[in-house]
């Protein structure tokens, strides 16, 4: 789904029902992996009322994961970080209580 979609026309799917025959897997499997991968942010659905990709209803890539992604890795990085004494105790407090 991921790279049909990145090379689709202007990175648009209108749907993702020509998959389940092109590389022989049912609809379930499609429906199933579809709405995973749009839980996790990955791709949006777009309305046919969007005027940003012409009035036409399909898939896209979601900006969202890109961002959150980003901001984990920002985190990660804040968190690497030795603070003072302080803090390490309630770091170890915390693991404790897990």
């Amino acid at each position: 789904m991921f790279l049909e979609l990145k090379y689709a026309q202007d990175q648009f799917l209108g749907s993702f029902g020509f998959l389940c025959k092109k590389y022989d897997f049912s609809k379930r499997v499609l429906e199933k992996v579809r709405a995973k991968i749009r839980r996790m942010g990955i791709i949006d659905h777009v309305s046919r009322f969007n005027a940003k990709y012409g009035y036409r209803e399909g898939w896209v890539f979601s900006n969202r994961f890109g961002r959150a992604v980003a901001r984990l890795a920002n985190t990660l990085s804040q968190h690497r970080k030795v603070c003072e004494n302080t803090k390490k105790e309630k770091d170890f407090d915390c693991l404790r209580y897990v």
